[in-house]
């Protein structure tokens, strides 16, 4: 049974405990890696602890795999939203930054408890946040929404006070990166600053330099030579 749990059957700790197994930190660390606060209160009301998760609660874990639930939960339980990793000095926040509603929500709930929008990473260190052979820039969450990130998350961190002109170790401002990424002309409008524009044409659908270079042909009466 502690095999199925591990892989992913947390509804199981329940008949594993009424067995007479014990509700070990192990166990509670499981069901926050697959986001089942149910289980997890559980695991509590029967002798596990919650400083088991480790390190603020491992709310970082729990924003990285998208988990609100369980976000919410911690930071209900005193977790810090602008707690750092040691080494890269990442946010919960910073972790939150990918695309998809679950962790638009993320985000939301994080500023919502008081989240730095401005926090900046220390720079050139290994990052677990993306997948190998990565390194901190000395970006803030706003960096990172703007290359990853829907615009929902971008129009949070604007809301919440982040700052447009902050930049990276390499002088880049989110509008770099997300120049850089590509992002489409709804998510560069909200990013710029300054003497910088954006055509409000990238906001079409099918628009942007691509559009333009195609032209727009103008038929005309078909001639007819005699």
């Amino acid at each position: 049974m502690l095999e199925e749990i591990n892989d992913g059957r947390t509804d199981l700790v329940f008949e594993y405990v009424a067995a007479g197994n014990a509700a070990s930190g192990e166990l509670l660390r499981t069901c926050a890696y697959y986001g089942d606060v149910s289980a997890m209160k559980f695991l509590l009301a029967n002798g596990a602890a919650l400083k088991d998760l480790g390190d603020n609660l491992d709310l970082n874990g729990a924003a990285f795999h998208g988990h609100w639930r369980l976000v919410l939960y911690l930071l209900e339980q005193g977790a810090d939203p602008n707690h750092p990793y040691p080494d890269t000095a990442e946010t919960p926040l910073h972790v939150a930054i990918k695309s998809g509603p679950k962790h638009a929500q993320i985000v939301e709930l994080l500023l919502h408890f008081g989240a730095n929008p401005n926090a900046v990473t220390i720079p050139h260190v290994e990052t677990g946040c993306f997948m190998r052979d990565c390194r901190t820039k000395g970006e803030t969450p706003l960096h990172r929404a703007a290359a990853f990130a829907d615009v929902d998350v971008i129009d949070m961190l604007l809301k919440a006070g982040a700052t447009k002109e902050a930049k990276d170790v390499h002088g880049d401002t989110p509008l770099s990166w997300g120049s850089w990424y590509g992002r489409n002309g709804k998510a560069l409008r909200r990013l710029c600053f300054g003497n910088f524009r954006i055509s409000e044409a990238f906001e079409q659908p099918g628009g942007g330099m691509e559009a333009f270079l195609r032209g727009k042909p103008h038929p005309r009466a078909q001639r007819i030579i005699p």
